[in-house]
């Protein structure tokens, strides 16, 4: 119920996003587009770490459905409004609820799972969210000439509120999750311990540069590629069709991350998966044909299932059960910095030299993906060494071990 209703969620998140894009582009301001971007991202970047010490701290059941009714009305008010800034104000009062609506959900997955493995319940989402972003795109692109911004708002403000209300059907029936000490707890504390909570994970270090510089990468495709794009593309059905091969990839790479065999092997998952995403993202600025793009996105799609799948399962694995609210809100306040450095480092350049930033967004990936190779071999190597001067019954504490 949850994957199902989550996914029609995201498809009226779609509907939202791209009445806004096409409105931007159609008014040919480019910087338009990043000024919605940079509305969806500056809110989580500064207010992340706090909303995530308070889902540790509190019952995140209530907060999840509270949040989602408050985001609903949200987009309900946006619904009636014609002029673009108030939409944006709107929109990002909405993604600042929604910061702690998301992290409610991730700290309550392991109660509704039953007797599914995280790894498959993390599988299950996203091959949910790919799907609704292989239909959105294209189908979002379509309806705004006919319908128009008002009803795409409507269509997001109820899907939103139907996740609601599964979410307060489903949250009757889980237990509350681990949370922080009560004891000695405060705002500031709780934002300080998830932090030390990540920065004790192993192997999450070594990773850093490799997720900031994949999102940095994929911000600038962002804005690049909807002008590059639409000039390959010609018709916005095309350009929504384009986009929508990305989300087949990751329909398919997300199912097979929670596989038995391919769920263990996080690594594999979160930096091959990198690496599909840097070699398609070049592609699409090296070659100027639909088709060979479409190909390639949906090799980038798969690992970019694979790797979102990965970075999910990392965060069940290493990090503590009281932090784990912190834990995904720190990383959306990652995700949103680097998509905010790349929406800024994107701009300027488009749309007369998009082509060149999505080439530049492409080999910022693929440099990402060399760098976490050579610190992860260097990391297993450091510990494999202090593992062979240690004492044999400390050993075994002073093996990294990495899924």
């Amino acid at each position: 119920m949850l994957v199902v209703i989550s996914s029609l969620a995201v498809v009226g998140d779609e509907a939202a996003s791209m009445s806004m894009v096409l409105t931007a582009v159609n008014q040919g301001q480019p910087w338009m587009v990043t000024w919605f971007s940079l509305s969806l991202a500056l809110p989580a970047m500064i207010l992340a770490p706090f909303g995530g010490a308070i889902v540790d701290r509190y019952d995140p059941r209530k907060i999840w459905v509270i949040c989602l009714a408050l985001q609903s009305l949200c987009i309900g008010v946006a619904a009636l409004q014609d002029d673009f800034w108030a939409l944006l104000a709107l929109l990002a009062a909405s993604n600042v609820i929604n910061i702690l609506s998301s992290s409610a959900s991730f700290a309550l997955l392991p109660k509704l799972t039953g007797s599914i493995r995280i790894e498959r319940a993390n599988s299950l989402m996203a091959v949910g969210s790919s799907l609704a972003y292989m239909i959105g795109p294209a189908l979002s692109a379509w309806l705004f000439s006919i319908v128009g911004v008002s009803l795409m708002f409507g269509v997001n403000a109820a899907t939103t509120l139907i996740l609601a209300v599964t979410a307060l059907f489903l949250v009757l029936r889980a237990d509350r999750p681990e949370s922080a000490d009560p004891s000695s707890w405060s705002l500031w504390g709780g934002v300080s311990d998830g932090w030390k909570a990540i920065r004790s994970a192993p192997a999450v270090a070594s990773l850093m540069p490799l997720l900031i510089l994949i999102m940095i990468s994929g911000a600038i495709e962002a804005v690049a590629g909807v002008f590059w794009l639409r000039q390959i593309s010609g018709t916005d059905t095309l350009y929504g069709l384009v986009l929508s091969c990305w989300a087949i990839g990751s329909l398919i790479g997300a199912y097979l991350a929670g596989t038995k065999r391919l769920a263990p092997r996080t690594m594999l998952l979160i930096v091959g998966g990198g690496l599909c995403m840097a070699l398609a993202i070049l592609t699409e600025g090296l070659v100027s044909i639909a088709i060979i793009i479409g190909i390639a996105f949906v090799i980038g799609g798969l690992g970019n299932g694979a790797h979102n799948v990965g970075v999910r399962n990392l965060i069940y694995q290493q990090i503590s059960k009281a932090h784990v609210g912190s834990a995904w809100a720190y990383y959306r306040m990652l995700t949103s910095a680097a998509v905010a450095i790349g929406y800024v480092v994107g701009t300027p350049r488009t749309p007369s030299g998009a082509q060149s930033m999505v080439v530049i967004a492409g080999i910022c990936a693929l440099a990402g993906v060399l760098i976490a190779i050579i610190a992860l071999r260097r990391k297993v190597r450091h510990l494999a060494a202090q593992a062979s001067i240690a004492p044999d019954e400390d050993r075994e504490s002073e093996t990294l071990r990495i899924p």
